[in-house]
C-alpha cells in the first residue's frame, strides 16, 4: 500500500473510490484486496493512517478496532477506521452520513412521511432504516424472508418513499428493478443506493412516472467526504459533493449517438473518442461479430425482427458499461426497450443531418422504404429519445467538437496540444 489511505475488501474490482478522494481533495488513495485471514494483521500494521472498509469485512473490522463511535456501535458495523494519535484504532460508520446527505439531495421534507426500505434488514438497509428513523420517517423493512416480505408490499402501497438498499439493478445485471413502482399510489420520491448504472431500472421507472429520484452516487461521495473528515479534518459543503458527483457522472456516462442511417454516427463517434481519450464502439460492428455476417445480409436473410432482437442484446451489453462512445444503428429506436439500455448509463445525442445528404447505398431498409419515409417514421422517436440534438457540421471533427462543448466536457487532445 503506497498511499497512507485506502479501501480494504475481498474483491474490489472497478471502484470509484480513488477517483472520488482525488476529486474531493487530491488525496492519494489505494485499493487493497485482502483475504479474511489477512485483515487482522493488516490492521495491526503501520502502513496506513486511514481506511475505508467494504464487504465482507465491515463487521469483522468492528470487532478488531479499539473503539467505535456511537453510530458504528448502533449499526453494528464499521466502514471507516483511523489511527489515533495514541496509536489506537477508532472505527466509524460514514455510510450513515452518506445516506443522510443522499436524502438531502432530494430536496423534500421527510418528517412524518412513510417509507419502505427494500433489503432493510441487510447491512446497507440497516443504515437506511436508522437514518430514516432519525429523520422522523416511519419506515418498514422489506426482505425476501422475515416478518415482512415482498409478498406483503400491497399493505404498504400508500407509502411516500421507496428506498432500494439491495444490489438488484447493479451493473452488469441492469436495468433490472426489485419492484414495479406502479403498485404504489402515493409516491413522492424514490431512492436507489446503487450508483452503477447512473439510472437503475427503478430510477428509470421513477423518471417515466415524473417522480423525484436519486441514485447512490451522492451517498458514495458523501461517505467518502465524511471519511476524509475523519482522516485529516477536511470539511466539505453540499455544493462540493454535488460538484464531485457531476464530474463523475460526466466521466462515467456513455455518449450514445443515434440518428438516421448515413448520418455519420460512426465517424463522429470516432472523433469524440479520440478527443476525449475514450473507447469508441460501433454497435453495428459489435452486432456483426455476434452474427458472423453483415447487418445488411442478416436483415435480408433472416428478416428485420430477428435482426432487431439480436441488436437489443448487443445494446443491453454495451449500455451496461461506462465511459464509452457508442454509435448506434439507425433502427435502434424501433424497439422501446433499447431506450432503457442506452439511457441507463448514457447521454443520448441525436445527429441531425439533412435528408438530401443521406445515402441509402448498402442499407436495405433505406432502399426498401426510401429515406424520406424512413425519416418520417423514425424522426419523432429520435427526438423523443435524445437528451441533445446536434445538427451536422462541416465535418465529423467539427460535429464532435460541438457535442463535446455542449456536454461541458474537456477535449484532452486539445489540452495536450496547448
Amino acid at each position: 500500500m503506497a498511499a497512507r489511505y485506502g479501501l480494504i475488501g475481498r474483491t474490489l474490482g472497478h471502484s470509484y473510490s480513488p477517483l472520488i478522494h482525488k476529486l474531493l481533495s487530491n488525496l492519494d488513495y489505494d485499493l487493497v484486496e485482502l483475504e479474511p485471514e489477512d485483515v487482522a494483521p493488516f490492521l495491526a500494521g503501520d502502513a496506513w493512517d486511514g481506511l475505508n472498509v467494504t464487504i465482507p469485512y465491515k463487521k469483522t473490522v468492528a470487532a478488531l478496532v479499539d473503539e467505535v463511535t456511537p453510530v458504528a456501535e448502533r449499526l453494528g458495523s464499521v466502514n471507516t477506521v483511523v489511527r489515533q494519535t495514541d496509536g489506537t484504532l477508532l472505527g466509524d460508520n460514514t455510510d450513515y452520513a452518506g445516506f443522510s446527505l443522499l436524502l438531502d439531495t432530494l430536496g423534500i421534507d421527510l418528517m412524518g412521511r412513510s417509507a419502505v426500505v427494500l433489503g432493510g434488514h441487510g447491512g446497507a438497509g440497516t443504515t437506511c432504516m436508522a437514518v430514516l428513523a432519525d429523520r422522523g420517517v416511519e419506515a418498514q423493512a422489506i426482505s425476501r424472508s422475515g416478518p415482512i416480505t415482498y409478498d406483503d408490499l400491497d399493505r404498504y402501497c400508500d407509502v411516500d418513499l421507496v428506498v432500494n438498499a439491495t444490489p438488484v439493478g447493479m451493473a452488469p445485471a441492469c436495468p433490472a428493478a426489485p419492484v414495479n413502482l406502479a403498485r404504489f399510489n402515493n409516491l413522492a420520491a424514490v431512492v436507489d443506493i446503487v450508483y452503477n448504472p447512473m439510472r437503475t431500472g427503478l430510477l428509470l421507472q421513477a423518471e417515466r412516472l415524473g417522480l423525484p429520484a436519486v441514485s447512490g452516487l451522492a451517498m458514495l461521495v458523501g461517505q467518502a467526504a465524511a471519511a476524509q473528515t475523519r482522516f485529516c479534518g477536511a470539511s466539505f459543503s453540499l455544493d462540493d459533493i454535488t460538484s464531485v458527483c457531476q464530474r463523475i457522472a460526466q466521466r462515467e456516462q456513455n455518449i450514445v449517438l443515434i440518428g438516421m442511417p448515413g448520418a455519420g454516427k460512426t465517424r463522429v463517434g470516432q472523433q469524440i473518442a479520440r478527443m476525449l481519450g475514450r473507447v469508441h464502439v460501433d454497435a453495428d460492428w459489435e452486432l456483426e461479430k455476434r452474427l458472423n455476417t453483415t447487418c445488411s445480409e442478416s436483415i435480408t436473410t433472416y428478416g428485420e425482427d430477428a435482426f432487431r432482437a439480436e441488436e437489443s442484446v448487443t445494446l443491453s451489453e454495451l449500455g451496461a458499461q461506462s465511459g464509452l462512445v457508442i454509435s448506434c444503428g439507425g433502427g435502434c429506436v424501433t424497439r422501446a426497450e433499447n431506450y432503457d439500455f442506452m439511457h441507463q448509463n448514457g447521454i443520448i445525442v441525436l445527429l441531425d443531418r439533412k435528408l438530401e445528404e443521406l445515402s441509402s447505398k448498402g442499407r436495405p431498409l433505406s432502399q426498401r422504404d426510401g429515406v424520406e419515409a424512413l425519416a418520417k417514421a423514425r424522426m419523432p422517436l429520435y427526438q423523443a429519445w435524445a437528451d441533445m440534438i446536434m445538427p451536422s457540421q462541416s465535418s465529423a471533427e467539427a460535429t464532435a467538437h460541438g457535442i463535446i462543448e455542449r456536454l461541458g466536457l474537456k477535449d484532452t487532445q486539445a489540452q495536450s496540444a496547448c
